[in-house]
């Protein structure tokens, strides 16, 4: 039988299509790197006509690539382009619907392919669905290797609690070992991924592995990350061991303590002549600028409009860049991966050196790092280089760096005061209040509004009343139910109900809702018709926070408090480092009081402690409205533990619990409130120091 093929002119245009689409994908951030043996469902519709993907590959590697769907409609094409938008492989033939296939490519020249996934009617028609991309074949391992003829390389994760902790190797070449991807090309795998199921999850010696076998295994820096995915109803924080080997040799052994949500860091450095070392790391803490000094004062001047080469390496861990620009100009700075495992992570900050934004990952696709931000005041803007972990990762490679003055626009909002209600051609007035805070934004991402009382308690979707009177009215799109380019989310308290003290409010990028779009958020606040905040459209990153305070004195009067965006695993941002001198020594047994204010945004403590100490640091509010949250630092400077709440949403005290202290000499304690330098709780506390 004959197969049914495309008309020329289609033909023509699909292809062309696909190779704008490539020239993007290699120009920005419209793809994700995948290898053979990946597995990626993805969606094709009238929006999102086509899906591309970046395969590294090497000369004398055989590539297949599968298409399939249940959607006949769809009847998906494929095609493979090199690094200059030649076409090199392809199957344009729409009659068989279900799928389209290219067999056994043997790639000519190494660099970095890209293969296009497309709908067969390209831009025409509305046929909408999902579909299975699986790559298939002989990918040889890239960069250096060693030959193991002793052994393998051996990642054994042991824990002592019916806990999900979850084991993770990054090799030095870009491929991934976890619980979602249970193998790489490089012969990577994961035995087996225990207490998956907190139901069945056992605390009888839960243990994860993931080994090379002997052999040819690539050299360099393999990155390590433990997570703490799930408390499963135990809690607490966990200790674990960690033992890593290579090549027969004994193992070493690293032991670790981590909290829920935590992600903990190590690496194991495998050298050419198949010498190998371990660097212990720590819990994943985020951007400290002071660890980056030499960096940022010796930063290169980079033109906006142009782009950049450089290299990121366990030596290296940050190049620092710089930049003038104008007030009110807005900035499109892309970090992208161009070889080696280098997982990006991408800060901007502005003229005076404070932190204005970080990202780790552009969107869900991919670990290149995008930042899109408005800039308020002329100057000398600073962006750091660098990787996931900073200094305590274990990615390395080298990286494309572009500045430009951003293109894209903000999508429009609608006015303070109205919000829009389904089905209605117009929308209803929102109710006026003492106190009126209205968030808007024009993306169909979830953001959460949430206002708290002087009293401590907060209202938002999960408590959409408290006994102060504040109501949340409208919640834009909450739990990505109903969504739209237009939301708003407003609180208010009714006429007459003014509790005098401070308000804490915070705007939390909790869902994308598959909208991937850059979102900017407006905020305004209004106390008795008097207008207190109200501020520009600001950009926020998916999972960022930001907070502002607000004070009501007895008389009515109102003053603003401090503003930003801040991270509860970064205490680096209170900059207790330039205090460090001047903490409260403390001994085993001790307990002590003291108190958060507006202007004393935190306390710090020190103590000797020895390797293998296990210590319980309890801090519990005993006045005003604190929420508090503490942070333990070890002699090095690196964040051994924290904790915020002893039980979200039911216990605001903090605790760190049977820690066990990794190394012998000086530790921190840093007691604080939830939001950092830009929080608005204040009390007084009880802080105790015990030693198991």
């Amino acid at each position: 039988m004959k197969r049914k093929r495309l008309f020329f002119p289609v033909i023509l245009g699909i292809v062309l299509s696909l190779y704008a689409l490539t020239v993007y994908a290699q120009d920005g951030t419209g793809s994700r790197q995948v290898s053979v043996g990946d597995v990626i469902t993805a969606t094709l519709d009238a929006n999102t006509i086509a899906q591309t993907y970046t395969l590294p590959a090497s000369a004398g590697d055989t590539v297949s690539v599968e298409v399939t769907t249940e959607v006949d409609a769809l009847a998906p094409i494929v095609i493979m382009t090199d690094q200059r938008g030649n076409i090199v492989a392809q199957d344009l033939d729409t009659s068989s619907a279900a799928q389209a296939t290219i067999t056994d490519f043997s790639v000519p020249n190494n660099g970095i392919y890209y293969i296009t996934v497309m709908r067969g009617t390209g831009a025409d028609g509305d046929a909408s669905g999902d579909f299975t991309l699986r790559i298939s074949g002989i990918q040889q391992v890239g960069g250096a290797t060693v030959n193991l003829t002793n052994g393998g390389l051996d990642f054994v994760l042991d824990w002592s609690a019916a806990v999900n902790l979850n084991l993770e190797v990054r090799d030095p070449v870009g491929g991934t070992v976890h619980a979602f991807n249970t193998g790489t090309a490089s012969g990577g795998t994961l035995a087996e991924d225990v207490n998956v199921d907190c139901d069945a999850a056992s605390a009888d010696n839960p243990t994860e592995t993931i080994s090379w076998p002997a052999g040819d295994v690539p050299s360099g820096s393999y990155e390590v990350i433990i997570y703490y995915l799930d408390a499963c109803s135990v809690g607490g924080p966990q200790q674990f061991t960690l033992n890593l080997s290579a090549n027969g040799d004994a193992a070493q052994t690293l032991n670790g303590t981590i909290n829920p949500g935590q992600r903990y860091l190590a690496r194991l450095v495998l050298g050419p002549d198949a010498s190998w070392d371990v660097t212990n790391g720590g819990v994943n803490a985020g951007l400290d600028v002071t660890v980056f000094g030499n960096e940022i004062a010796n930063a290169a001047p980079v033109a906006l409009g142009s782009t950049v080469s450089g290299q990121i390496t366990n030596g290296e861990p940050a190049q620092a860049y710089t930049f003038d620009a104008t007030a009110n100009s807005t900035v499109d700075i892309t970090l992208q991966a161009q070889s080696g495992s280098l997982d990006t992570y991408l800060a901007l900050l502005a003229p005076d050196k404070t932190v204005l934004v970080v990202n780790d990952d552009a969107n869900d696709e991919t670990t290149d790092s995008f930042i899109q931000r408005n800039l308020v005041v002329d100057g000398t803007y600073t962006i750091i280089a660098t990787r996931y972990g900073l200094t305590i990762g274990g990615t390395e490679g080298e990286y494309r760096l572009s500045v430009n003055t951003s293109t894209g626009t903000t999508t429009g909002t609608p006015a303070p005061g109205e919000t829009p209600i389904p089905g209605e051609a117009t929308p209803a007035p929102l109710p006026e209040g003492s106190i009126e805070v209205t968030l808007t934004w024009g993306t169909n991402a979830d953001l959460q509004l949430q206002v708290r009382d002087p009293a401590g308690d907060t209202v938002y979707d999960d408590e959409p009343s408290i006994r102060s009177g504040g109501v949340l009215y409208a919640d834009g799109n909450v739990g990505c139910q109903n969504t739209t380019t237009s939301p708003v989310s407003y609180i208010y308290w009714p006429p007459n109900r003014l509790d005098p003290g401070i308000y804490e409010v915070e705007v939390w990028y909790q869902a994308q809702c598959e909208d991937t779009a850059p979102v900017n958020f407006a905020l305004s606040v209004t106390v008795n018709n008097q207008t207190v905040i109200n501020s520009t459209p600001l950009p926020i990153n998916f999972g960022a926070r930001y907070l502002v305070t607000f004070e009501v004195a007895p008389d009515g009067t109102v003053t603003t408090g401090s503003a930003d965006f801040f991270d509860m695993t970064n205490p680096a941002a209170l900059n207790y480092q330039a205090q460090a001198a001047s903490a409260v020594p403390l001994t085993y047994g001790q307990s002590v009081t003291g108190s958060i204010t507006t202007t004393d945004a935190f306390r710090l403590y020190s103590f000797e402690g020895e390797q293998g100490d296990k210590v319980t640091i309890g801090l519990s509010a005993s006045g005003g409205n604190l929420d508090t949250a503490v942070f333990l630092i070890s002699p090095e400077g690196i964040l051994v533990a924290y904790n915020d709440d002893v039980e979200a949403g039911t216990n605001s005290d903090s605790v760190i619990s049977n820690v066990s202290l990794p190394s012998t000499g000086t530790y921190l304690i840093v007691a604080t409130h939830y939001g950092l330098r830009v929080g608005g709780t204040t009390g007084n506390y009880t802080l105790d120091l015990r030693q198991q």
